[in-house]
């Protein structure tokens, strides 16, 4: 095998090679040092992967190598010799060290405007058995996750990218640099915010069309969609989330239109861009009840709860809540999908609340019999566990004015059973009452003979979500699927992937 390229030393300090090689062959005669490289998730796996086989955006850095030259007593001088010759730009030269050929060759131009100066470039071929090197592969100091991507099967295997090998003495100095090099590229260098390169490709329309956008794996539906939300996007009009968002609002979109259309909460065309633009303003207003002491000092807070606010409203409340409760607004290094899928097993994990409303009689006991037993059903079979409120002792009384007790459990359910089968005038006021709130709502009818359904379920109501049932049996089955498609169903299905 044979690598070519320039060697020379950088700031006058390491001494390497920078040249072009196949990702596959670098892939071959590399591998991470244990005691610095994190392992490859498999998850970071499929993206590099799918990131390397897109389109023409495609691009990285330099990988960036190091490997220990000596080998034996022997390599010791010829390595002292190599370095020397190539700080004085002097003569070429044929060395083999540690069974890697080495054959380097003087360039000479004259300077501009200097007859007797020269502009020196020494290239270098390095030609050796890649089996040799099993056992003594290069370390990779950046770049792991590149090459850890790519396989014989890959469709990027032999497209070339630029490779700066690191030539150490001995293994003293390999072990001590390669530490250093990987700690001050991983945290001293400055990189340009994700904000400033969204915002760089989102506006340069004649530079990235719709279509490039919508079209380039390297960006994507969730790319379009915020060039035209940011078109009509006044943070002005958003006071509360611009708090938020006001240095980051690109990423912002971007990042949450993933997720949304992703999970299929909103479409991927016109009405998409308008179902988030109405939800924005009730993430602002929401953000404004909610008097978060504090601003995120990341996305990944607001994020999620615009994810809640499309997904389920009562969640979106109990999310906000939970992260004043838990002073979470300056937490750090966590992405959106961590939070979601931290607070999602919270949530899956709490009792759901269910308020009944209903005329609690001797002729509605079957009735509330079937709702404990579909209770202790997804109790049993779907580890759900179901808080039922009933409040059927009035001691505050009724007046025009729904109770304390009644107010707070309709406040604090996740879901309210309007039972409209004889006509009680407090269900209804219930009905209304949670209809204001947002709830969502499950009426359910008995039929019976000398009842008539449409007299007590009026087109007011027509929104809801109804349940007419004959038998008991009937009324068992209906609810245990009315509450699988409430609740279980959100707990089975992964909200968000690991990205």
């Amino acid at each position: 095998m044979r690598l070519t390229g320039i060697i020379d030393y950088t700031m006058d300090n390491f001494l390497c090679v920078r040249g072009f090689a196949s990702m596959l062959e670098l892939s071959q005669i590399s591998k991470p040092d244990k005691d610095i490289q994190r392992d490859l998730i498999d998850d970071h796996r499929g993206e590099m992967e799918a990131f390397l086989s897109g389109g023409r955006f495609t691009f990285f850095p330099e990988v960036i190598l190091g490997t220990n030259m000596y080998g034996t007593e022997v390599d010791k001088d010829r390595i002292d010799i190599l370095r020397e010759t190539v700080r004085a730009e002097s003569k070429p030269l044929k060395t083999t060290i540690n069974n890697i050929k080495y054959i380097i060759k003087r360039n000479a131009v004259k300077k501009e405007n200097n007859d007797l100066a020269f502009d020196v470039t020494q290239t270098v071929i390095m030609e050796f058995d890649k089996d040799s090197l099993a056992g003594k592969e290069f370390l990779r100091i950046d770049g792991n996750h590149r090459l850890s991507a790519v396989n014989e099967g890959s469709t990027y295997a032999h497209k070339r990218i630029p490779f700066c090998l690191l030539l150490f003495r001995n293994a003293e100095e390999t072990d001590k640099f390669c530490r250093a090099l990987f700690y001050n590229i991983n945290t001293k260098q400055i990189p340009l915010k994700m904000e400033q390169n969204l915002k760089v490709i989102i506006e340069s329309e004649q530079a990235f069309d719709d279509d490039t956008l919508l079209k380039d794996p390297s960006f994507g539906e969730n790319y379009l969609l915020t060039r035209q939300i940011i078109k009509h996007f006044e943070l002005s009009d958003y006071p509360f989330l611009k708090l938020f968002i006001a240095d980051n609002k690109f990423t912002y979109f971007v990042e949450v239109l993933k997720l949304l259309l992703d999970n299929k909460l909103i479409q991927r065309d016109e009405e998409g861009v308008c179902s988030v633009t109405t939800a924005l303003k009730e993430i602002d207003e929401a953000l404004k009840t909610a008097a978060l002491i504090e601003v995120p000092n990341n996305l990944a807070v607001i994020g999620a709860f615009s994810y809640y606010k499309l997904l389920d409203e009562r969640k979106a409340d109990e999310f906000l809540k939970w992260v004043k409760k838990n002073n979470l607004t300056q937490i750090s290094d966590v992405h959106i999908c961590d939070v979601i899928n931290i607070y999602d097993k919270i949530y899956d994990n709490s009792p759901k609340k269910v308020f009944m409303s209903m005329w609690f009689n001797k002729k509605t006991e079957d009735t509330y019999n079937q709702v404990k037993d579909v209770k202790e059903i997804v109790a049993r079979d779907y580890n759900i566990e179901i808080d039922i409120i009933k409040v059927d002792e009035h001691k505050d009384g009724y007046s025009d004015v729904i109770s304390k007790r009644i107010i707070e459990g309709i406040d604090s359910c996740d879901l309210l059973i309007a039972d409209l089968s004889y006509g009680n005038k407090n269900v209804h006021h219930e009905i209304g009452y949670a209809q204001g709130k947002g709830k969502k709502v499950l009426l359910i009818y008995h039929n019976r003979e000398g009842a008539s359904a449409s007299d007590e379920i009026g087109s007011n109501l027509s929104m809801h979500d109804q349940l007419r049932f004959t038998t008991y049996h009937e009324l068992r089955d209906g609810l245990l699927q009315k509450i699988k498609d409430r609740f279980i169903s959100r707990v089975c299905a992964s909200s968000c992937s690991s990205t």
